[in-house]
C-alpha cells in the first residue's frame, strides 16, 4: 500500500510539473483615443541619413485606419531626395515583435501602395543582428513621399513560430533534424523597429533657388583707407541641398515637441536631449525652445 501510494504522489507531482504555465494574456487592444482621423493630420519623421531606429510605444502617436486604431510611426522623404531605396525590420524579441503594415502616401495624402504582413520575409537572426520582419521597397517623391508604418488588431492578435537556431544550422550542414521545439514570438502592439536608408537620385537645386545669406560687409577703420569692392556673384553649379539646410515641417515640428514633452514629463531628461539634438539636425526651430521651457517648469 505504501509503495502505491508513493507511485501515486509521485505521478501527481510529475503530471503537475508537466503541465504547461498559465500564461498571461496579452494586451492588444488600444483605449486611448486617436490623435488623428486623416493622414494628413498626421505628423512625419524625416526620413534622413543611413538608419532611423525607432520604437512604436505609448508615446506614439495613434491613428483611425480602416482596420481600426492602431499606434503608428509616420515619414517623409527629405527634400533633397527624389528616389529612396527603404529596407524595414521589425525585430522579434522574447517579449514580442511589431506585425507591421505599411502604406506609401501621395503628396496629397492618397494611398498609393500598401505592403501586407505576408509580402514581409522572415529574416533569421545572424550573429549581430535578432530575426525579423523584413521589407524592401522603393519611394519616390513625386509618386510616394509618405510611409506609415502601423499594426491592424488582427495582425496584433497573431504570432509567428520561428525557426530553431539548432535547426536552421542542421539544414545548413545537412545533418539530422535536432530535437528541438520552435519558439513561438506572440504579435503586440508595441515593439521595436528599423530603416535602412539608401539614396537612389538626388533632387538638386540651382544657386538662385537656394536663400540668400546675408554677408556683412567689412568697415575701414581709418579714413583714408581704400573702399571695399563689394560684388554679387552668381552662381551657375548646380548644388544639392543638405538635410540640415531644409526647413522642417510643421507636423514634424508638432511630433518632435510632443514626443520631448512626454520624456521631460516622464523624467527622461537623457531621452529628451537626444530628440531634441536629432530635431535639430533634422531642421527643427522649435525644439530646442520646447526642451529648455519644459525642463524649467
Amino acid at each position: 500500500m505504501k509503495l502505491t501510494l508513493a507511485a501515486l504522489l509521485t505521478a501527481s507531482l510529475l503530471g503537475c510539473a508537466s503541465s504547461p504555465t498559465i500564461e498571461d494574456v496579452k494586451d492588444v487592444t488600444i483605449s486611448q483615443p486617436a490623435c488623428c482621423h486623416a493622414y494628413s493630420e498626421f505628423a512625419w519623421i524625416p526620413m534622413s541619413g543611413d538608419s532611423i531606429d525607432f520604437v512604436v510605444d505609448e508615446h506614439s502617436q495613434i491613428g483611425d485606419f480602416a482596420e481600426g486604431k492602431s499606434y503608428f510611426s509616420g515619414f517623409v522623404l527629405p527634400e533633397n531626395v527624389d528616389r529612396m531605396r527603404v529596407d524595414l525590420k521589425s525585430w522579434m524579441r522574447t517579449s514580442g515583435v511589431f506585425a507591421p503594415k505599411v502604406l506609401l502616401l501621395s503628396p496629397t495624402f492618397q494611398v498609393v501602395e500598401s505592403f501586407e504582413l505576408t509580402d514581409f520575409d522572415f529574416k533569421p537572426s545572424s550573429l549581430f543582428q535578432l530575426n525579423s520582419y523584413h521589407k524592401r521597397f522603393e519611394m519616390t517623391q513625386t509618386a510616394t513621399p509618405y510611409m506609415v508604418v502601423y499594426s491592424p488588431l488582427e495582425y496584433r492578435e497573431g504570432q509567428i513560430e520561428v525557426p530553431h537556431p539548432e535547426r536552421i544550422r542542421a539544414e545548413e550542414l545537412g545533418l539530422a533534424r535536432p530535437m528541438v521545439t520552435d519558439p513561438v514570438i506572440q504579435h503586440q502592439k508595441f515593439g521595436s523597429l528599423e530603416l535602412d536608408l539608401k539614396p537612389v537620385a538626388l533632387r538638386s537645386y540651382r544657386a538662385t533657388d537656394v536663400p540668400e545669406v546675408a554677408v556683412a560687409t567689412p568697415t575701414a577703420t581709418k579714413s583714408n583707407s581704400a573702399p571695399v569692392a563689394t560684388a554679387t556673384t552668381t552662381a551657375t553649379a548646380v548644388s544639392v541641398a543638405t538635410p540640415s539646410s531644409a526647413k522642417m515641417l510643421p507636423e514634424s515640428e508638432a511630433f518632435y515637441n510632443s514626443q520631448i514633452k512626454a520624456a521631460v514629463e516622464s523624467n527622461d531628461l537623457k531621452k529628451a536631449l537626444t530628440l531634441m539634438e536629432e530635431a535639430k539636425r533634422a531642421g527643427s526651430s522649435t525644439a530646442e525652445t520646447t526642451f529648455l521651457e519644459l525642463i524649467k517648469q
